[in-house]
């Protein structure tokens, strides 16, 4: 039963403009009948809607139950929402009394940011992204309404202009017409014609495009009052037409009374007997169905006196008469309620401001005893403060102490860890610089046998007596020798290369030949690796600016730089090929270049990159992205302080999954 009950009513929803004739019968079904409350509360909210111009006292039952069902189920903001609309009809029935408690009750809830969380995503909350405020929105407007009947006009437009502006904000078109509707028809009251015309049309536009045009009718009906106000007749018609008609479409009986009762005035004021009769006549039956008497705003009484009016006109004393004293009798129970609803209107605002300054007093005297306990609170926390500083004080000596040795130990530390950095990168070394040595070790060893034949062939050619033969072969030791002798200082070039990168650096800067300095430790990098791995293999790519000569560094330290930006780049390309992606090819590039006043270093690799997230920290101190054990995470660290005070720049590009390149850049 419930879900057929559901199904039946989101049937219905989508074409509630449509489906008049028996929409209230299907609506009261499903509320009668249902037993899932939030299935009950969407029924009464549409039931509230269609009736809510069309007959009061209905549009009352259904927005009190509204109000009761939510309640019940702790749903704040229908809560709310559904207390403005209350409001709305307790107004409408002249109970200003009442009206001013719901829609205090509902302000108390939508200013509350804590009461979000408690809705049904009902009509209309189900399509209003910020829906608290929507229900702020809806108690500002029906606020406003109750302070124009109360005769508040400062307020009024106080709250009818807060309304439209959440209404605006929240992009809500529904909540934004009815306030600019409301901003004209007051300007429009108040002689401000321009600025009335202005409000109007800014709701008649956004009604139209949105579609919300069931108060339609109230906006053409000023705009018709506005043209009649500027002396345009025609336009003035042509909007009064249009409204009574948009009225009848809508089924907003509201509207459609107004519209009668201006047509009617000014057919009166036209001395036109026949239209004026027909439109207060159809002013006094839609008067009677949308509520009788207790109907504020365009009650019976306003259609009796507009029907005085026109029988005064046509010379029909008699009827006149009658109608007048009708008007007086309607207008005299309606005045007589509206005393009554004023004066208790009145006391309710009284004893609420009562209450307030009531709750005022109380406050300061809560606030006072606050002050006294946090005034003797303050006084114990001082007490305590001074016992803790004494304490301190005496122990600030060896405080100190202890820093400056934390302090000392902390630099000794740092001290070892740079030394660990540099012994880590010289271990990495020996393997390629023992092939490296053994390279010229081999030509000295080769270049010494074969010169101990060429002198024992020269002894004997000595001899023999053939001294010709003797002086080529000597020629031939000698030119070995040369070859001994240019192996011999290569090899003590390594030796004293490896001795200058592993000792302290002298902080004195030299001129050195910077492709040099590349070159070989990019040799001794690759035989290093080569060295712990037999497996791994590298594409080696150089590019040397023969056009930069030598420049002045610390040869030791710039060398270290580079040695750690190859093996990070080699590290990268091992690390990637390990993934066997096909036609994959690891490759590093080493390149110097001359641009204008300084000169560049690039290490780059084809490597998985360098993620995003991380890129900002690599050259933090203990910062790595290699596993637990394979890095101290100093490499880059000291790189970048090394080039630093070089007076450079150590800067990094990189795309993940597709490499990376590090840029030395030296004045």
């Amino acid at each position: 039963m419930k879900a057929s009950l559901k199904i039946i009513l989101f049937t219905l929803l989508p074409f509630l403009p449509h489906a008049q004739q028996n929409l209230p019968d299907s609506l009261r079904k499903v509320f009668f009948n249902a037993n899932n409350d939030s299935v009950r509360y969407e029924a009464a909210i549409h039931l509230y809607d269609y009736y809510e111009e069309l007959n009061r006292d209905s549009a009352f039952f259904y927005g009190e139950q509204s109000v009761l069902i939510s309640r019940r189920n702790n749903k704040k903001l229908n809560e709310a929402y559904s207390l403005s609309r209350k409001a709305y009809q307790e107004v409408n029935k002249g109970r200003f009394a009442e009206a001013l408690h719901s829609l205090l009750d509902a302000f108390a809830i939508s200013e509350n940011v804590e009461n979000e969380k408690y809705y049904w995503a009902a009509h209309p909350l189900r399509q209003e992204s910020q829906k608290r405020l929507y229900a702020l929105s809806c108690t500002h407007h029906i606020f406003a309404i109750l302070m124009r009947e109360t005769r508040n006009m400062e307020q009024q437009l106080i709250h009818f202009r807060e309304a439209r502006r959440i209404a605006v904000e929240i992009n809500s078109p529904g909540r934004s017409v009815l306030g600019s509707l409301n901003l004209g028809r007051i300007y429009l009251e108040t002689g401000k014609l321009d600025s009335a015309l202005f409000y109007e049309n800014q709701a008649e536009e956004i009604a139209r495009k949105s579609g919300r045009e069931k108060y339609l009718s109230g906006i053409l009906l000023y705009k018709g009052m506005i043209y009649l106000n500027k002396g345009d007749t025609m336009n003035a018609l042509s909007h009064f037409y249009e409204g009574i008609r948009s009225g009848a479409e809508q089924n907003n009986l509201d509207g459609l009374v107004r519209g009668y009762r201006d047509l009617g005035r000014y057919y009166v004021t036209k001395q036109n007997k026949d239209s004026s009769l027909y439109y207060a006549m159809k002013q006094l039956e839609i008067s009677k169905r949308l509520g009788g008497v207790s109907a504020f705003g365009y009650h019976i009484g306003v259609s009796y006196e507009s029907l005085y009016l026109v029988y005064q006109l046509r010379n029909q004393f008699d009827s006149a008469y009658k109608y007048l004293a009708l008007a007086q009798r309607t207008n005299d129970s309606i005045n007589q309620s509206k005393i009554e609803s004023l004066a208790e209107f009145q006391k309710l605002t009284l004893n609420e401001q009562q209450r307030l300054q009531n709750v005022e007093k109380e406050k300061v005297v809560y606030q006072n005893k606050i002050r006294t306990w946090f005034l003797l609170a303050g006084i114990g926390v001082l007490l305590l403060l001074a016992i803790i500083f004494y304490r301190n004080n005496r122990q600030k000596h060896k405080a100190k102490i202890k820093i400056e040795q934390a302090y000392d130990n902390l630099k000794a530390t740092q001290q070892q860890l740079i030394q660990s950095e540099k012994m880590a990168s010289l271990g990495e070394l020996t393997a390629g610089i023992a092939h490296e040595i053994q390279n010229p070790l081999n030509f000295v060893n080769n270049f010494s046998d074969v010169n101990e034949e060429l002198l024992t062939e020269m002894k004997d050619e000595l001899s023999k007596g053939k001294i010709e033969d003797a002086i080529a072969l000597a020629n031939d030791a000698i030119e070995n020798e040369k070859k001994i002798n240019h192996h011999g200082k290569r090899a003590d070039a390594i030796v004293k290369n490896m001795l200058q990168h592993s000792r302290s650096s002298s902080r004195i800067k030299e001129p050195t030949d910077i492709n040099q300095l590349a070159d070989e430790y990019l040799r001794l990098a690759y035989h290093g690796l080569r060295a712990k791995d037999k497996s791994f293999n590298a594409d080696i790519k150089t590019d040397f600016d023969d056009s930069i000569g030598k420049i002045n560094i610390i040869p030791q330290d710039i060398g270290r730089v580079v040695l750690n930006l190859i093996n990070n780049a080699f590290y990268a390309v091992d690390e990637k090929k390990k993934q066997n992606l096909n036609g994959y090819e690891p490759t590093v590039s080493v390149s110097t270049k001359r641009e204008k006043d300084k000169v560049e270093i690039k290490v780059k690799d084809n490597g998985n990159g360098i993620p995003q997230k991380v890129l900002d920290k690599i050259f933090q101190p203990f910062f790595t992205t290699k596993p637990t054990g394979q890095g101290t995470g100093l490499g880059l660290s000291l790189s970048y302080d090394i080039v630093k005070a070089h007076g450079g720049e150590l800067k990094v590009k990189t795309k993940e999954g597709e490499g990376s390149e590090f840029v030395i850049q030296l004045n």
